[in-house]
């Protein structure tokens, strides 16, 4: 899914308020316009089905790993916290 499904908005929406929101809208569209909307995306379509993910190191040593699912299935900062 892309980033901008409807559970990824929804997500989104639950844990921004309506400032942080339209900071995000301009921010994009500064963007756009600054550099064109072209080149905000990546050359290859598929590449924006890329998910990521959360990794905690102490050294060698993994001490988290999460790899997001879908767009806003972020690893919770209170399991990141509770490894540190």
């Amino acid at each position: 899914k892309t980033m901008w499904n409807p559970k990824a908005v929804e997500i989104m929406m639950g844990r921004n308020d309506e400032m942080s929101l339209k900071s995000l809208g301009t921010s994009y569209k500064t963007a756009a316009d600054n550099i064109g909307i072209q080149n905000l995306a990546p050359v290859k379509i598929q590449d924006t089905l890329r998910q990521g993910g959360t990794f905690v190191f102490r050294g060698d040593k993994l001490l988290l790993e999460h790899y997001d699912s879908k767009v806003g299935d972020n690893c919770a900062i209170d399991d990141i916290l509770r490894v540190l």
